[in-house]
């Protein structure tokens, strides 16, 4: 029979391993985020210098693409605060 420490540690490799699969989903969302970002800031600025758009249209682009940013970067630092926040109670456990 297993031991309780030995239970536990794999318990705490699961969680660890879990942790690091959901950061990189956030990661591929962020990288999807930043990736359409980039997309409507070239289309917004090359449109706009060879008269395609007007200036409004470049602001609803400018603006669209700071909204996929902002909440494409939201999963990623929620995830990552929750590990943090798991790692500092488990250490705090440990030291106990």
């Amino acid at each position: 029979m297993a031991s309780k420490f030995s239970v536990q540690q794999e318990i705490d490799m699961l969680e660890l391993e879990k942790s690091k699969i959901s950061r990189e989903k956030a990661g591929v969302v962020l990288n999807k985020g930043l990736t359409l970002y980039v997309a409507f800031l070239l289309v917004g600025i090359i449109g706009f210098a060879n008269e395609y758009i007007d200036s409004f249209m470049l602001n609803v682009l400018v603006i669209a693409g700071i909204v996929v940013l902002v909440i494409s970067t939201l999963p990623y630092v929620i995830i990552v605060h929750n590990e943090e926040r798991w790692i500092n109670r488990r250490l705090q456990e440990l030291k106990k």
